[in-house]
């Protein structure tokens, strides 16, 4: 079985979590959850106006 990479010092843990977090906020890839709840409530939105849309254009034809 593989062996599993532990801390040696169990209270990095929290200073290892900042850093991860530093480092994807750095390359603009870490969003919390309310975050990305937020962008796929905005995109779900503007999918649904533009089938509205769509469909509202093809009825007046």
């Amino acid at each position: 079985m593989p062996k599993k990479n532990l801390l040696v010092v169990p209270e990095c843990e929290q200073m290892l979590e900042s850093y991860r977090e530093e480092i994807a906020m750095e390359f603009g890839v870490h969003q919390s959850v309310q975050e990305m709840d937020a962008v796929s409530r905005s995109m779900t939105r503007k999918v649904l106006d533009q089938t509205k849309k769509t469909n509202s254009i093809e009825d007046c034809e």
